[in-house]
């Protein structure tokens, strides 16, 4: 016997979540296209923009990505030669990053469609409940933060 049903499951936030991520996946990609970067990979990109000379474990804490994810997004960015890892003076073990023009181009190219991105996502809600929705969003991740596998670490 189970103690989910089809009608209960379809009702799961956990499984609503799971087709959000999904959905906000194919709609990134669609409206990045011709940029071939992830969300991921966007998001290192931005956060590496803001914060120059961060090392990998700081990009860990502020994007909420596990260490082997963090990796691999920084080994193919510095693939594409959209960001330098430089080993840290003051620590031997760290690597600072920082984006290339090459990076800071692409960035910029990319940032029109992460914007149209985040507005088709948001706009069966209208301007009002999505800025509930992303603050209901942000209580339930903040609320759940430390039970998460990656922390985020502001």
């Amino acid at each position: 016997m189970s103690l989910v049903g089809t009608d209960e499951l379809m009702q799961a936030p956990g499984f609503l979540l799971r087709r959000c991520s999904q959905v906000v996946m194919a709609i990134f990609l669609e409206e990045t296209a011709g940029c071939d970067l992830t969300p991921a990979q966007f998001g290192a990109m931005v956060l590496i923009a803001d914060q120059p000379g961060m090392d990998q474990t700081r990009l860990m804490q502020l994007a909420a990505l596990d260490r082997s994810s963090v990796t691999n997004t920084v080994e193919r960015l510095e693939k594409r030669g959209l960001i330098k890892r430089k080993v840290d003076p003051d620590d031997r073990r760290a690597r600072k990053l920082t984006i290339t023009d090459k990076g800071l181009k692409l960035l910029n190219a990319a940032r029109p469609g992460a914007q149209r991105a985040q507005e088709r996502i948001l706009a069966p809600l209208g301007a009002e409940r999505s800025a509930a929705f992303v603050a209901m969003l942000r209580e339930v991740a903040d609320a759940h933060n430390e039970s998460s596998r990656v922390p985020h670490r502001p």
